[in-house]
C-alpha cells in the first residue's frame, strides 16, 4: 500500500511553522530580500518565474541564513561556514523555494545577490553605535530636621439649668515644642462665666425633715 505523498501546502506550512519558531520576532521589521533587487536583478536570479509563496519562502530562508552567519540574535556555535547560500539548504528547503527550478546560472545569481544583501545587513550591524544604559543612581536616605512647632486647641461649652442658671465657659491650651533644645512648654486658660440660678447653701434637702 503506498503512503500519500504530502502535497505542496503542507510542506509549505511546515517549512513556514519550522522558520517562523526559529527567527526571532525583531527580525520581522527587517526588509525582505526580495524588496531589495531591482527588476532587472529579479529577472537574473528568476524569481518571476517562482510563485510568490516560493518567494516569501526565500526571504525567510534568507533571513534565519543571515542571522546565523553573524546576527546578534544567534549564537556563536550556530554560525555556518562560508559557503554559498543555496548549499546551506537543506534538499527539502531547497525544493519547497523553487530553488530547483532554477538554471545553474540563476542560481549563482541568486547566491551572489544573497551574499550582498547579508554583507551590507552584517556591515550595519558592526557599524551601529553601541547603546548604553546609564546606571541607576543610588539612593541616599536623608533625615530631616525637625523643626520648631507649635499645637493648640481650644473649646467652648454653654448649660443651662433650674431657677434661670445659665454657665458659659471657653478654654484655650497652647503647646510649644523645640525638638533641638528638647523641651517642650504647655499654656492652659479657661475662663467660666454662670448667671442666675439659687446658691447651693440655701438649697432645700429633700431627705432633711
Amino acid at each position: 500500500m503506498n503512503r500519500p505523498r504530502p502535497t505542496r501546502l503542507a510542506a509549505f506550512l511546515s517549512l513556514g511553522l519550522g522558520l517562523a519558531l526559529g527567527i526571532p520576532g525583531a527580525a520581522a521589521n527587517d526588509l525582505r530580500f526580495s524588496a531589495t533587487l531591482e527588476k532587472g536583478d529579479l529577472a537574473d536570479c528568476g524569481l518571476p518565474r517562482l510563485s510568490s509563496d516560493q518567494v516569501a519562502v526565500i526571504d525567510a530562508l534568507v533571513r534565519r541564513d543571515t542571522l546565523a552567519r553573524g546576527g546578534t540574535a544567534a549564537p556563536a556555535k550556530d554560525r555556518v561556514a562560508a559557503a554559498v547560500f543555496s548549499q546551506r539548504l537543506t534538499a527539502d528547503e531547497r525544493r519547497t523555494a523553487g530553488l530547483t527550478l532554477l538554471s545553474p546560472a540563476e542560481s549563482a545569481r541568486l547566491d551572489a545577490a544573497v551574499e550582498r544583501y547579508q554583507n551590507a545587513r552584517l556591515a550595519r550591524t558592526l557599524l551601529a553605535p553601541p547603546t548604553f544604559v546609564s546606571p541607576r543612581p543610588n539612593l541616599v536616605p536623608t533625615e530631616r530636621k525637625k523643626e520648631r512647632e507649635i499645637h493648640g486647641s481650644f473649646s467652648l461649652s454653654y448649660g443651662i439649668g433650674s431657677g434661670g442658671y445659665s454657665e458659659k465657659s471657653g478654654s484655650m491650651t497652647l503647646q510649644y515644642e523645640n525638638p533641638e533644645k528638647g523641651f517642650a512648654v504647655s499654656v492652659g486658660y479657661t475662663e467660666t462665666h454662670t448667671k442666675g440660678g439659687v446658691p447651693y447653701y440655701l438649697t432645700r434637702d429633700p431627705l432633711r425633715p
